[in-house]
């Protein structure tokens, strides 16, 4: 495939994802941070069973961490193919 030719179903890349993983998880982690300084009694409620709102806040944060990883690495696979570089 050209890597000229757009892809269909795909919208526009940032153009520093590197940048961009970082903005987004570390707003993440800086609003999870300021919660639970700020909000103990509000993390602290409990949601379903044992689980803890600040429990679940953390599981969000680390699958939105994961997501983001995921989009990262494959925008440098396609960005090392596109350079003709092969492996790891």
């Amino acid at each position: 495939m050209d890597p000229h030719t757009p892809r269909l179903h795909h919208g526009p890349r940032p153009r520093h994802p590197g940048m961009t993983f970082a903005v987004v998880n570390g707003s993440a982690f800086g609003a999870h941070l300021l919660l639970a300084c700020a909000a103990d009694a509000f993390m602290a409620r409990r949601v379903w069973g044992e689980a803890t709102v600040g429990m679940l806040a953390l599981l969000l944060q680390g699958s939105l961490l994961v997501w983001t990883a995921v989009r990262y690495d494959r925008h440098a696979d396609e960005r090392r193919a596109s350079q003709g570089q092969v492996g790891c």
